[in-house]
């Protein structure tokens, strides 16, 4: 079968769609991935394998002052608004792109934020469709509400299923003038209801790819939607630069004394970076420890000369190797990251900024296993707090036969058996 994977999003994003593009090639099908254009040069160079590249640079939206401003801000309203604006001024590029992927596609499997051109897709060309998801945005349940509406659990079930309407009216307001003039083009009728309610109604297969462990799959859910497991690359496939050990000399430094706090300030959205770096320096002070700093894309530079010895600053390194050899990891709360920390066995803080962050930050601390600070409350006498709590060797013990048992999850098989079960009978969606 032809298969086209519409990938949007961050790095967290295009991996595992990278990992279930190799799982189907081995099952015999040929797969189209397409996603940013900024992950080209990852896959082509990285990785040697075609990529069908989608008008958008998601790192530069990101990694911009203005990105950075609004994902700081940590408003709801401001996320959508620039969401829906990024949409609109990449459009043209962004549906001829992905009208090119879908080109001889036999069957559509759609992110979240490829869902409005999955559907149109698989409606105009009647291909069949299926939703993956990094996060639950989808279908409604009453055992949690949407992420975008709140982070914590409302007083009552039927509440949390009405907030996955509220944002999907939200976020389909703003998407349906572009949608109008789109579907006009493509001989298509106007938009009628809700394209969620729709994926609910007409019956459209859903991966769930993250842990259960973290996300016990709702009753209510019911048996097309399916919690898989995150989907992680085939270590055959991976290259071998991204499975080497750590740099000799962080390894010889993490042998040297007690096991650092990491703080992951790369993935944050850091508008004074000598700040944090300062508050990070104070925390390992306070609590007589070390820190490693990673500073990913935040520049930093001049910075490194004027670290104490117990203090490391780094630009990246491989989480599954460097998160078990930590006492606490603070990051950003992205799916990826942690699933990664809390499968390393490693309590989290989770500084959240936008989009589902908050959700796992919120799951951590439900768990007992992770605190959760919102990125514009964040300060030392919190984050002080957070790590005194998730160093009590008691959390540890809570934490590690979660670990052990995310460890065991095969994400990606669960992935392929229930392709294997229902992509022959999965819909086309219909307006």
């Amino acid at each position: 079968m032809k298969i086209t994977l519409l990938a949007m999003g961050t790095f967290g994003d295009i991996r595992p769609f990278l990992a279930l593009a190799y799982g189907l090639e081995e099952q015999g099908h040929r797969v189209t991935l397409a996603g940013p254009e900024n992950f080209h040069d990852y896959v082509v160079h990285s990785y040697r394998r075609p990529y069908h590249p989608i008008g958008i640079d998601s790192q530069q939206v990101l990694e911009s002052e203005e990105g950075r401003k609004w994902m700081a801000s940590g408003d709801v309203k401001q996320f959508l608004k620039q969401l829906n604006l990024i949409n609109h001024q990449n459009r043209f590029a962004m549906q001829k792109d992905a009208a090119a992927a879908c080109a001889d596609a036999e069957l559509i499997i759609a992110h979240p934020l490829q869902l409005y051109f999955g559907c149109c897709l698989s409606e105009k060309m009647n291909i069949p469709i299926i939703v993956a998801n990094p996060f639950p945005v989808a279908p409604a349940t009453r055992a949690f509400p949407h992420f975008l509406a709140t982070a914590k659990g409302l007083p009552l079930a039927f509440l949390n299923k009405a907030s996955y309407r509220l944002v999907a009216s939200a976020y389909e307001k703003g998407q349906r003038p572009d949608m109008i003039e789109w579907r006009a083009q493509l001989g298509l009728t106007r938009p009628r209801g809700s394209l969620f309610n729709k994926i609910e109604k007409q019956r459209i297969p859903v991966m769930q790819a993250f842990s259960r462990e973290l996300v016990p799959k709702p009753a209510d859910w019911g048996d097309l939607v399916e919690v898989t497991g995150p989907w992680k690359i085939p270590n055959r496939y991976v290259p071998e630069h991204e499975k080497a050990p750590l740099d000799a000399d962080l390894d010889g430094w993490l042998q040297e004394g007690p096991a650092p706090i990491y703080f992951g300030f790369g993935s944050l959205p850091v508008l004074e970076p000598r700040k944090m770096i300062d508050m990070a320096i104070e925390l390992a002070r306070t609590l007589q420890t070390r820190a490693i700093i990673a500073s990913g894309w935040t520049v930093m530079d001049g910075v490194e000369g004027t670290l104490p010895d117990t203090v490391r600053m780094i630009k990246s390194a491989n989480h599954e190797r460097l998160f078990p050899r930590c006492s606490v990891i603070v990051h950003h709360g992205g799916a990826g990251t942690t699933h990664t920390a809390t499968e390393s066995g490693t309590p989290s803080i989770v500084c959240s900024t936008y989009a589902d962050q908050p959700f796992w930050g919120e799951r951590l601390a439900t768990l007992g296993i992770g605190r959760h600070i919102p990125f514009p409350k964040l300060a030392k006498e919190k984050l002080l707090q957070a790590i005194r709590e998730l160093q009590n060797p008691a959390v540890g013990a809570k934490i590690a036969p979660i670990a052990k048992r995310m460890k065991a999850e095969n994400g990606l098989e669960s992935a392929l058996q229930f392709l294997n079960r229902c992509m022959e009978s999965a819909p086309v969606y219909r307006n």
